[in-house]
């Protein structure tokens, strides 16, 4: 279908993270989305508008990309998927002096891998738009203007226009990191699963860049995920309507509320970590409501008890690092016991089995999740 004559009857594939499809599910529905479906780590929304698009680029925490679908078709080998990616009017999507760059996932016994496909659809775009304007368009890998989409799962293909541009994950206020952090989206959906409220006093014992205190605030004060971005891939379509994607945007943005003081709290005993953690949270606009001190849980005594403890803990990628962090997982585990106000909810995020046994608590519940394709689980304590 060319990109110019393609409709709203299109289904839009909103991609997140293995295993967040039912979470994604409802947060799709809490934005107005009616019509949806789950499929694999992601979710199709078979009925929509421009608006709902935007609100859900600009509204939805738990998503990774919003596309576009602008051509499906059975792909044989190169010569179908160049033939394929010709027909699409790449002259509407990219405009002269824009650049544009190709994401691509295949699995597929003729196309040798994701590179070479994605090089394929390269020329296609190139070719075409030489043969319409007389001049190529150029690729750049980092913040193109226009993010191409190719997915192939054997013979199925699809390719999209990625109207997000840059992924979700990435809300803007990260500064400073740490030594592997959690995706912003993974942090919202474990939020999400411990049924964070704003009235919840929440305390993670092992804060690193301050992921999961940034996104708690965000949830608390109602402020859009995408509140800090300047950019999306929408701006670049031609059925783009800034006046529309203003009044999008201020609705959700009139919905916003004061931070409650006292009420998070972020530890850890990295020094570097504390600096990263209050960094994010002054580009966020929240390093006033939330406090954040350089201690060791494990001598720690809180001033005011929390209801809800979530952390992610160091894993350890080898079996000599994990045998390290046994007494840390032990220690959070009496942490948890004596440092909440009772009933409480305590949650712990491994990769690690073995680690996870040592915390010494029953687990109430474990969500499997996914963070950067390695699984592993949400564990949740009820605490009395």
């Amino acid at each position: 279908m060319p990109a110019d004559q393609h409709t709203e009857n299109t289904p839009l594939f909103i991609s997140c993270a293995s295993e967040l499809e039912p979470l994604l599910i409802e947060e799709l529905k809490e934005l107005g989305t009616e019509a949806v479906r789950a499929g694999f780590r992601g979710v199709y929304v078979d009925q929509w508008d421009w608006p709902l698009l935007y609100r859900i680029n600009y509204g939805s925490r738990l998503a990774t990309r919003v596309l576009l679908p602008l051509a499906h078709f059975r792909c044989f080998d190169r010569t179908s998927l160049y033939r394929h990616a010709c027909e699409i009017n790449w002259a509407a999507l990219i405009k002269p002096g824009k650049t544009f760059a190709i994401d691509a996932n295949v699995h597929h016994r003729e196309l040798r891998n994701s590179l070479y496909a994605a090089q394929v659809v390269k020329d296609a775009i190139c070719d075409t738009m030489r043969k319409r304007l007389g001049v190529r368009p150029s690729v750049r890998v980092d913040n193109p203007d226009v993010q191409i989409n190719l997915f192939i799962d054997h013979q199925n293909a699809v390719i999209s226009l990625d109207t997000s541009g840059v992924p979700l994950h990435k809300r803007g206020y990260r500064q400073e990191s740490v030594e592997a952090p959690i995706h912003e989206t993974l942090a919202a959906a474990m939020l999400r699963l411990a049924n964070y409220k704003a009235e919840d006093v929440f305390l993670d014992p092992c804060c690193g860049s301050g992921t999961f205190l940034i996104e708690a605030a965000l949830i608390a004060s109602c402020t859009p995920p995408g509140y800090l971005r300047k950019y999306w891939g929408f701006m670049q379509h031609p059925s783009f309507d800034s006046a529309t994607w203003l009044r999008v945007r201020n609705q959700l943005d009139s919905k916003r509320v004061e931070l409650q003081p006292n009420h998070l709290y972020g530890l850890d005993i990295s020094k570097n970590a504390v600096r990263a953690t209050k960094i994010n949270l002054r580009a966020a606009g929240f390093h006033q409501q939330v406090q954040v001190l350089q201690d060791d849980f494990r001598e720690f005594v809180p001033a005011v008890l929390p209801n809800l403890i979530l952390t992610n803990p160091p894993h350890g990628r080898r079996l000599e690092e994990e045998d390290t962090l046994v007494p840390l997982y032990r220690s959070l585990g009496d942490f948890m016991k004596r440092s909440s106000a009772k009933p409480a909810r305590g949650y712990v995020y491994t990769s690690s089995l073995d680690l996870a046994k040592e915390i010494g608590l029953a687990a109430a519940k474990r969500h499997v999740l996914n963070s950067g394709g390695v699984e592993g689980r949400l564990l949740e304590f009820e605490l009395y």
